[in-house]
């Protein structure tokens, strides 16, 4: 009895870790006009290759450095870790190209996408309210 009650707490143990930090969201206002968008057209956003979707203009929004959900997002959009993305940030600051804003947390972005047309960002899928439109699912595996 004791082990297989060991074996159930490792199993939920694992499930949460796996899920601790929950699923990433890329999101928007309601009122800004896209849907949907694709993990390329996502890094180029990100990136400052491409500032319009559908002819609107996208303004894209980071947390900080040390944030879980920002190392997901570069790992799984931008796929960089922060020594490449500093390397690119450093060239592209030479073209006169700044990185996107970044915000102090997730209730700042939602506060941000709610109020600023075009504004995009990224937060836990549980934080979406009915203000928001998820335009990204961020897949951790």
């Amino acid at each position: 009895m004791k082990k297989s009650i060991r074996v159930l707490v490792f199993i939920i143990c694992m499930f949460f870790s796996l899920n601790a930090h929950g699923e990433v969201v890329v999101v928007t206002g309601k009122n800004t006009p896209i849907d949907s968008i694709s993990r390329q057209e996502l890094k180029n956003i990100y990136l400052k290759i491409k500032t319009f979707v559908n002819g609107h203009r996208v303004i894209p929004v980071n947390l900080p450095p040390d944030s879980p959900l920002r190392k997901i997002f570069q790992k799984k959009v931008l796929q960089m870790d922060s020594e490449q993305l500093n390397i690119y940030w450093n060239e592209m600051y030479f073209h006169g190209i700044e990185p996107p804003l970044v915000l102090s947390s997730e209730e700042a972005v939602k506060k941000f996408v709610k109020k600023v047309k075009g504004a995009i960002g990224y937060i836990r899928r549980e934080n979406v309210d009915k203000d928001l439109k998820i335009i990204f699912i961020i897949r951790e595996r």
